[in-house]
């Protein structure tokens, strides 16, 4: 599913430009079969060494929390893409 700006939803093994790939998401909602992360849930980061949280930004919420859409950051500063 996409927002308004035609960004697809954040899934679980979806990459960032750090080289990065996230490593939580939520099993109670999927898109395409793929548990969708949302705001908060975990994203490994080699090039600055750490695990940090996915920002999302976009309006849709799943039980009070943002769901993440490709070009979201991370609290490191990557840009998640599609893996």
């Amino acid at each position: 599913m996409q927002d308004a700006q035609g960004r697809d939803m954040v899934r679980l093994g979806d990459t960032t430009d750090h080289g990065g790939e996230v490593i939580e998401a939520t099993e109670e909602l999927k898109h395409l079969g793929i548990a969708v992360a949302l705001d908060g849930h975990m994203v490994k980061c080699p090039k600055c060494g750490g695990v940090f949280p996915l920002l999302a930004s976009g309006p849709r919420t799943h039980r009070g929390r943002r769901v993440g859409y490709l070009g979201d950051k991370t609290g490191c500063g990557a840009t998640v893409m599609r893996a």
